[in-house]
């Protein structure tokens, strides 16, 4: 999924910045220029929040790009609830005037997560399957999405590497699960920028030579 913008402004931002227009120009016609001044701050705001840039996604097949600008707050091998394994988990604080569009960790297959798994776990989640059998989850189960997966894209559809693929909307943290050999690039407080950041690689043996490196085990206390 492509999302276009206008002026780097996603389409439902556009609703939210004219009708605050709408009101603000009524307040001032009414009440004056000083009793408008809040509104023009959130317009502003609204012009920041809902704002979109594009990003160039790194050329790296087996990277895991970042989904959401923010701050990497968590970094441990952990149990994962959705796909039943041992996995990496790397948690992203969502800065909330970063990309509003969410990427695609990933270029794969997007594959239905059952439903009973994510009512237990109160979440938002997209199971991406690349082309080498990778399974990789993101997450989102602080904040809220409006009940909106993060890639909205239809089962069975491709995401691109990089790509927008939905709109991080309300949430607060983001968790990518990436396999268990991957070797993660970036570090605890790191700042990462959706669609430009390596979180991690992933990795495949290439003619008898291991194209990567095992993962650090750094447990951080949830």
């Amino acid at each position: 999924m492509q999302r276009k913008t206008l002026l780097h402004i996603v389409p439902e931002g556009w609703y939210v910045i004219t009708a605050l227009t709408g009101i603000t120009l009524l307040v001032n016609a009414f009440f004056g220029f000083w009793a408008a001044l809040p509104g023009v701050a959130l317009i502003a705001l609204a012009i920041g929040f809902f704002r979109d840039a594009p990003r160039d996604v790194p050329a790296e097949p087996l990277a895991v790009i970042a989904p959401v600008d923010g701050t990497l707050r968590h970094r441990r091998e952990c149990y994962d609830p959705y796909l039943d394994r041992e996995a990496i988990k790397l948690s992203i604080d969502v800065n909330p005037l970063g990309a509003y569009l969410l990427r695609s960790p990933a270029e794969g297959t997007v594959l239905e997560l059952p439903h009973d798994t994510l009512t237990e776990l109160g979440a938002a989640a997209t199971w991406i399957r690349t082309d080498e059998g990778d399974e990789l989850i993101m997450a989102v189960r602080e904040g809220t999405l409006f009940g909106q997966r993060p890639c909205r894209s239809s089962y069975g559809e491709r995401v691109g590497q990089g790509r927008c693929c939905g709109s991080r909307r309300l949430a607060r943290r983001v968790d990518v699960f990436v396999p268990m050999n991957a070797r993660v690039e970036i570090e605890l407080g790191d700042r990462v920028r959706a669609g430009a950041t390596v979180l991690a690689k992933l990795v495949h043996k290439d003619k008898g030579r291991c194209r990567g490196a095992l993962p650090v085990n750094e447990p951080i206390p949830e």
